[in-house]
C-alpha cells in the first residue's frame, strides 16, 4: 500500500495535526476523541490507516497501577512525524490557495 492514495478527510486532518503536535511519546484513542471532538469510529478508522502507513506503532498499556481497562496506546514513528508535519502543512497550504483564490475573485 506503499503508493497508495493517502484518503485526505477533515478527520485525517485533525488527527494528523494533534499527532504531529503530540508531546508526550504516545497516547490513546480516547484522549484523541476528546482533544479532536471526533467520534471513535472517526478516530480509529484514521488510526488503523496510519498504522498500515507505519506513521504510528499501537501496543497495549503495561500499566498495572491504573484502574480500568487496559488501553492500547499510539506512538508515532519517526517516518510518521514527517508524514504527518507534511500532510499537514500541505493541506493548510491548499487552504490558504483557495481561499486567496477566493477573496481575488470576490
Amino acid at each position: 500500500t506503499e503508493n497508495a492514495p493517502i484518503r485526505i478527510t477533515q478527520p485525517t486532518i485533525k488527527i494528523a495535526r494533534f499527532l504531529a503536535d503530540l508531546k508526550a511519546s504516545s497516547t490513546w484513542g480516547l484522549q484523541i476523541c476528546s482533544e479532536t471532538q471526533l467520534g471513535s469510529g472517526s478516530v480509529y478508522s484514521v488510526l488503523d490507516r496510519f498504522e498500515s502507513y507505519g506513521w504510528v506503532e499501537s501496543f497495549w498499556e503495561e500499566d498495572n497501577n491504573r484502574r480500568g481497562a487496559r488501553r492500547r496506546l499510539y506512538k508515532v514513528t519517526s517516518v510518521g512525524k514527517k508524514s504527518l508535519k507534511q500532510l499537514v502543512a500541505e493541506k493548510e497550504s491548499s487552504t490558504i490557495l483557495i481561499q486567496s483564490r477566493a477573496k481575488v475573485q470576490a
